[in-house]
């Protein structure tokens, strides 16, 4: 319910901005490269996305990004690299889709150690606070390399040099 409703409060602000009479600054043009965090669930071994941890976010050109996310699985050390593209890009708020996969070890109880490499397909919203200030949102669906799949939600929060 509160993913609804912070979903729900950035769309009012993006279709605000769109149809506002007055041009505003676009605050993601030149901000290619940040920090931050980013949580995506589900988190709970095996049936994991863990596209969560510390995040490294580079906007390459204008439309096209890349991320990278650490983050512990169980007890290993899982990575995440993922590729969005823009949709729209407004100037506060930036829709995106994007994709990645995520890989991680775990052993299950009475299991050998396996190593998961599920696939994750995301929509996104990010909106710029600052220059330097992002928060985003993104649901989406992954599965496939050892994972039943399902419904992703996240959210993240990053500084841009």
């Amino acid at each position: 319910m509160r993913y609804l409703k912070i979903v729900s409060i950035a769309l009012s602000i993006v279709t605000a901005s769109v149809f506002s009479g007055v041009a505003l600054e676009n605050l993601s043009a030149q901000r290619g490269f940040g920090v931050g965090m980013q949580v995506t669930f589900p988190m709970r071994p095996p049936q994991a996305l863990p596209a969560s941890g510390m995040s490294v976010r580079v906007w390459l050109w204008d439309r096209l990004g890349i991320e990278g996310d650490l983050f512990v699985v169980g007890s290993s050390l899982s990575f995440t690299p993922r590729f969005f593209f823009k949709v729209i890009n407004l100037e506060i708020a930036d829709l995106y889709v994007g994709g990645g996969l995520s890989f991680f070890t775990y052993a299950p109880p009475q299991e050998a150690l396996m190593l998961y490499i599920p696939m994750q397909g995301v929509v996104g919203l990010e909106m710029r606070l600052t220059p330097q200030i992002a928060l985003n949102g993104e649901i989406g669906v992954f599965g496939f390399g050892g994972t039943r799949g399902g419904v992703t939600s996240g959210l993240g929060v990053h500084f841009y040099f």
